[in-house]
């Protein structure tokens, strides 16, 4: 753990400081090695100070920096903290993408509302897209903002085939007729197509985002 004091480092800091470690962890019990060193002394070393990198990664010194911020999101460890590797936003958004999937699976059998599964098809795909946007460090302020970054970055750069972006953008629009069309013509052949075009989406999306997750061996 680094210490910086605004004075010298001196036997008494030193016992002070060892004093409060033992507080915190009981008397030999601290997973911590301290490392003390005065603020002019820190200041000359040249080197950004963050507190709580993994959570927050503020910087606190130099202030004001971009350089500093963007070297930390750039050599720091991810912040993955789900088993799969992924963030937790983003399997949230998966298993949300899923379970409108779910919601629906019966209905062209049942001859239930047919746009419900056009309507939830989009939502899945959409979500999917959310949550590989959120792998990326990225994020729209619109459906049509998501559609367009997520082509950008996975389809037009990346490793999906340009059948996942224009999937997504068709979908959009079939959603639409669903929901707000006087009179949707969807068949329950349509529905079933869709229902399945968008399990295909979210599958394959999913199976991208846990290729490019790092595994333990390489992650050590």
């Amino acid at each position: 753990m680094l210490v910086v004091l605004e004075g010298e480092v001196g036997s008494e800091e030193e016992t002070r400081a060892h004093a409060m470690e033992a507080d915190l962890f009981g008397p030999g019990l601290s997973p911590l090695s301290l490392l003390m060193v005065s603020a002019d002394e820190f200041a000359t070393r040249n080197l950004p100070l963050f507190r709580n990198v993994r959570a927050e990664g503020e910087l606190l010194f130099p202030e004001n920096t971009p350089a500093a911020k963007h070297h930390l999101r750039t050599h720091s460890y991810p912040s993955h903290d789900t088993a799969s590797g992924m963030r937790p936003e983003s399997e949230t958004y998966l298993e949300r993408a899923r379970a409108r999937l779910d919601t629906v699976r019966d209905v062209p059998e049942t001859g239930g509302d047919i746009t419900l599964v056009v309507s939830a098809a989009y939502h899945a795909m959409f979500l999917t897209a959310t949550a590989a946007l959120n792998e990326a460090d990225l994020a729209a302020k619109s459906h049509k903002g998501t559609i367009t970054l997520f082509s950008k970055h996975y389809v037009k750069k990346g490793p999906l085939d340009g059948h996942y972006g224009s999937l997504l953008s068709e979908a959009q629009g079939k959603r639409i007729d669903a929901d707000y069309a006087r009179n949707p013509s969807f068949s329950p052949e349509d529905a079933e197509q869709w229902l399945h075009r968008a399990e295909d989406f979210v599958d394959t999306v999913e199976a991208m985002l846990l290729d490019a997750t790092p595994d333990d061996d390489s992650a050590s």
